[in-house]
């Protein structure tokens, strides 16, 4: 039993050590009607509105808008639609939707490059205006657009790569709110080496090979 548990105990380490190296940000933290912007700076990330400006090719051609909503809210939402993917808080309230002058966009820009990001996205009926863009510096890395939703609908988007700076996202158009919630990231620092995970299965091998010998 004593050799079980330190098995279970080097497992879990392994788990936890993986575990860690997410950072999540549903907002539950943050009060109802604050503005996002830099309240989680010390988890390496600063917010922004209305990165992009001028025309938008989308399916309002309404053009960029210049006075993103960045509200905090709980109560002040639209249809959130299904799977159930998002709760409590979210980024992007209903009235102040309402009164954008065109297609929101938001920028998130992190202080040491992360290797991946996924947020999930409620009250979707357009889809195709709901998108996630990855640059490192001012080099796009690649483009994540939701699919088309024929009732609302949410919809989690996620990317992956080396070195990621900065992702701009964008919430519905200026014709579909959109919240977001359960932004996920990995900072590149905080991946365990590779000699870290080598040591613990040299570790689990050990055990394993003790109790045959046992």
């Amino acid at each position: 039993m004593k050799k079980l548990s330190t098995s279970i105990l080097v497992g879990g380490l392994i788990l936890a050590s993986m575990q860690a190296c997410a950072t999540i940000l549903n907002f539950e933290d943050l009060v109802e009607g604050a503005t996002l912007s830099n309240q989680y700076a010390a988890l390496g990330v600063v917010f922004s509105p209305s990165v992009f400006s001028g025309a938008n090719s989308n399916s309002t051609t309404q053009g960029w808008a210049t006075n993103t909503d960045m509200t905090i809210t709980a109560t002040d939402i639209g249809a959130l639609g299904t799977p159930l993917l998002v709760s409590g808080k979210v980024l992007h309230s209903f009235n102040g939707w309402l009164n954008e002058d065109g297609d929101a966009s938001i920028l998130a820009t992190f202080s040491t490059p992360i290797n991946s990001i996924s947020m999930d996205f409620a009250g979707i009926f357009t889809g195709t205006d709901v998108s996630l863009l990855a640059y490192n510096g001012s080099t796009l890395l690649g483009t994540v657009v939701a699919p088309f939703c024929a009732s609302t609908c949410q919809n989690t988007l996620s990317f992956a790569s080396s070195s990621i700076t900065k992702v701009v996202f964008t919430p519905g158009s200026f014709s579909d709110w959109v919240g977001v919630d359960n932004i996920t990231f990995i900072q590149v620092s905080n991946v365990p080496e590779a000699s870290t995970y080598s040591m613990m299965l040299l570790g689990l091998g050990l055990i394993a090979f003790k109790r045959r010998r046992t």
